[in-house]
């Protein structure tokens, strides 16, 4: 049996990559160096996370079912955590709009997905990316809708992702295998997307500015361990067990996403209130996230 310490420095290097690289990102920007962050949101987002949705789940070898019963859970997540965020947000007689996206839609890309890679390896990375899937099908749609004061769906047809996930599941399903050269290709160009979010993500972070620190801190802590809760709950619930409960749990209790923040900005919503719990969350989650990985390893 492992000692204590032992789990600790296995924790830290888990965790330590995902800081040290964002850290990268915060370095680069306070030094006032210049990163195109749209570019990269491209890129992102249109590029290299279809690819790495398609190799990582054509390669880790999970079962379809698998993945199905992943992204059932996770949007059972995010319904729990919408409708208990709306009840505290409105019994406390604030903005909706403002402070319930950042207690539904967490960081599960930028952070959920080298987390969980590091953590449990390629199977955890799949099972996150079915996580992270619905998350991000979601925010970008009722996350974004609920900024804007309402709702459209074409934009869901657009997004490259869904092509990704529709090939996905074409491939796995008839069990047909990419050239040799395009898989090469694909794995190359899903490969940079871990690193370029959490580049993206330091570089954010060093451009927002905290508000009301002490509202903004409770919701921070209420993100932090109400997702926890949450992923414990529905995990225990669909009788999840070893990887999938474990990728679950993390996906469900990472900081605030800057999605949030930027949809607040985008539509008026109080951006810099937004901006406060994001950040909050995030240096929360530097002491947050050792713990929950220590409850699910």
């Amino acid at each position: 049996m492992q000692s204590f310490g032992q789990i600790i420095g296995i924790l830290l290097d888990v965790v330590g990559p995902v800081f040290i690289i964002a850290a990268v990102g915060y370095g680069w920007a306070r030094s006032g160096k210049t990163f195109d962050s749209s570019f990269v949101a491209l890129v992102v987002n249109g590029i290299s996370t279809p690819c790495l949705v398609l190799d990582t789940f054509t390669r880790a070898g999970l079962a379809p079912a698998a993945l199905t019963e992943m992204a059932l859970a996770s949007a059972l997540c995010l319904s729990l955590a919408a409708v208990s965020g709306w009840a505290l947000v409105r019994g406390m007689g604030l903005p909706v709009r403002t402070y319930l996206p950042s207690l539904i839609w967490s960081n599960g890309g930028n952070m959920g997905l080298p987390l969980c890679l590091f953590a449990f390896g390629e199977r955890g990375l799949g099972l996150a990316i079915a996580c992270f899937a619905v998350s991000s099908v979601s925010n970008y749609t009722f996350g974004q809708a609920l900024a804007a004061g309402g709702l459209g769906f074409r934009q869901v047809l657009k997004m490259p992702m869904m092509w990704a996930l529709a090939l996905t599941f074409v491939l796995l399903n008839w069990d047909i295998q990419l050239p040799v050269s395009v898989g090469r290709a694909v794995n190359l160009l899903g490969a940079i997307t871990v690193p370029l979010m959490l580049l993206s993500l330091g570089y954010a972070l060093a451009s927002l500015n905290v508000a009301s620190f002490g509202r903004n801190s409770f919701f921070a802590a209420v993100r932090l361990l109400g997702g926890f809760a949450i992923g414990w709950l529905v995990a225990w619930g669909l009788e999840l067990e070893g990887v999938a409960r474990g990728v679950l749990i993390i996906q469900s209790a990472m900081p605030a996403a800057v999605l949030n923040y930027l949809f607040a900005a985008r539509y008026n919503n109080d951006p810099q209130e937004v901006a406060g719990v994001v950040v909050i969350s995030t240096l929360m989650s530097v002491v947050a996230l050792p713990l929950f990985l220590l409850s699910v390893l």
